[in-house]
């Protein structure tokens, strides 16, 4: 027996069902028992009006024409990683279920609908997503009262501190990468078909190999990249001088080449902007990884910026610098950011009040749930490698929200600084 809803916050479900019966009755379910209902009997339509955080949960039919429900799902997690996502299917082989697991689905339900069964699995959904945002929040909330606490001016702390959050990034990013891979369900399958096979061989289906092959994969990666991450300080980096102008005519054309990939696919314009007159002398960099510093920069300004917006890319002297030096700048629209301030609000851009703290954990309030083909440091860890790294050639980063009053209306922009030493040529 379930109780009624009328007491607690309406949630939003999104369903999606090519079966108009089948859609008639888990609207009449669900509505009976409060939630609100968001109906679709097309997968494309439903993603075409999908708005990321709009939905509590989203229930959806697997085989559906036009779409499939594995093509709506990561049409859905391209926008929005948190929204639970629960399956309808009459399938129930080993396959389908790898997959599911593989391409992010909370949960899923079998066909024909039981109303008893389907309200049970998606309350249980929705709560476990609440728990999961309760211990989240409450969490954030212990880190800023201790931070309050103990007034975090020591740098010292602080650093410890981002040790601490860097950690923590990079078990989140070992969990979620062998998630991603199906998790350890490959064992238990494995399992299962030795347990109901006798003789000294057992013959494996080409979807299980594939699948225990991904996942080993995935978890070698993963661990190469924190033995990566672990000697950025021993890491030996080729610095020479280079002249100014020969820097910044490389650099640009290298982070031009990567935006105008970028730029097709993700709905972006860039432009650029060379003022470095009367800036003579050499920076002495390691060209190879300045301009995988680069891309980073131009990576992130993608990841967190809206589509048909415009990505600028900017080079001029430091004006914040007595002894010269030379500013690369990327500025980007922000988007509206998963982690909430002190009063519940939804943070955009940077945090302002968090900003040298926030910035030198990497935005660890944050999930990062935007990866992107060809991103060489993801998940998070890219602004860490490029700040130790600047930190190895005796150049520094910083990141600034601001408004731009220049045009018709104010626009508000995001700004990633980096700052090279410009010293006299020998």
């Amino acid at each position: 027996m379930f109780l009624r809803r009328e007491h607690r916050p309406v949630s939003e479900i999104l369903v999606v069902d090519d079966d108009v019966t089948s859609l008639a009755i888990i609207e009449e379910t669900l509505r009976s028992e409060g939630y609100a209902v968001h109906a679709y009997e097309s997968a494309v339509e439903a993603s075409e009006l999908f708005e990321p955080a709009a939905y509590d949960l989203i229930l959806s039919d697997f085989f559906m024409p036009g779409m499939n429900g594995d093509e709506f799902l990561k049409t859905v997690r391209r926008r929005d990683s948190e929204t639970p996502f629960v399956f309808l299917t009459a399938n129930t082989d080993i396959q389908l279920a790898i997959d599911l697991v593989k391409t992010g689905a909370d949960d899923h339900i079998t066909k024909p609908i039981v109303p008893e069964v389907l309200l049970f699995r998606i309350e249980k959904n929705l709560r476990d997503k609440q728990n999961e945002r309760t211990v989240r929040q409450a969490e954030r909330e212990r880190e800023l009262f201790e931070m309050e606490r103990q007034k975090l001016v020591n740098w010292r702390l602080l650093y410890a501190s981002k040790d601490i959050h860097q950690t923590e990034q990079m078990i989140n990013l070992l969990s979620r990468t062998i998630n991603q891979a199906g998790g350890f369900l490959w064992v238990d399958l494995l399992e299962q078909q030795m347990d109901s096979e006798e003789g000294e061989t057992i013959e494996l289906s080409r979807e299980l190999i594939e699948m225990i092959l991904q996942a080993g994969r995935g978890q070698k990666q993963v661990f190469d990249y924190i033995s990566f991450i672990s000697g950025l300080d021993e890491l030996e980096l080729d610095r020479k001088p280079v002249p100014v102008a020969d820097f910044v005519r490389a650099i640009d054309a290298h982070m031009r080449e990567v935006l105008g990939g970028l730029a097709a696919t993700h709905r972006r314009t860039y432009y650029s902007m060379i003022d470095t007159e009367g800036l003579d002398g050499v920076v002495e960099v390691d060209m190879d990884y300045t301009r995988r510093i680069a891309a980073e920069l131009v990576f992130n300004a993608v990841k967190y910026s809206p589509e048909d917006s415009r990505i600028l890319l900017i080079f001029e002297p430091c004006r914040d610098s007595r002894s010269g030096g030379l500013d690369i700048c990327v500025r980007n629209m922000p988007t509206t950011a998963q982690a909430c301030d002190r009063e519940g609000n939804r943070i955009f851009g940077i945090p302002y009040d968090y900003t040298e703290l926030v910035f030198d954990l990497f935005y660890t309030i944050e999930a990062f749930p935007v990866n992107i083909e060809g991103e060489e440091w993801s998940d998070g860890t890219g602004l860490y490698v490029v700040r130790q790294l600047l930190r190895r050639q005796d150049a520094w980063v910083r990141a600034e929200n601001g408004v731009d009053y220049t045009g018709d209306t104010p626009e508000t922009f995001t700004k990633v600084t980096i700052t090279l030493p410009v010293k006299e040529a020998s």
